[in-house]
């Protein structure tokens, strides 16, 4: 069963994030699905939900990719480490357009049931977004 979760999970990453296959949804997101990044956003439920994340990265970052770093399986839940890159091109919630190129991490519990992806829970690491488009300052060296 790990095995096979973690396929999904990589197809998932490959066929829709990467790739903006917003037709692999059906097949690899339950029409129950739940995506829950609280308290940076709002759950967000069902096919739609997931078209209208993968279209807003698509549109704020033309050059969007998600590199999985780690992956761990266990029972029904696979746990990810991925790499974000993409340069900003649009609107990112309340920031406009910078142009900057970044790179931050992201870390997520997916939880599978029927060859389906039901559940997600993340954490992102925006301070370090935040940082690399100049609105946070870095930590000062030493």
């Amino acid at each position: 069963m790990s095995e096979a979760n973690k396929a999904i999970v990589r197809r998932l990453f490959d066929e829709v994030w990467n790739s903006g296959k917003v037709d692999k949804i059906d097949e690899l997101y339950s029409p129950d699905y739940v995506a829950d990044y609280r308290p940076y956003a709002p759950l967000r439920r069902g096919h739609d939900a997931i078209r209208d994340m993968v279209q807003r990265a698509w549109t704020t970052f033309p050059d969007y990719h998600e590199e999985l770093l780690e992956m761990v399986a266990e029972g029904d839940k696979v746990a990810v480490r991925l790499r974000i890159t993409g340069t900003q091109k649009g609107p990112w919630g309340p920031i406009p357009s910078t142009g900057k190129k970044l790179d931050f991490e992201e870390m997520l519990i997916l939880r599978i049931v029927d060859g389906k992806v039901v559940e997600q829970r993340g954490l992102v690491d925006n301070l370090n977004a935040l940082r690399q488009l100049g609105l946070v300052p870095s930590p000062p060296e030493g």
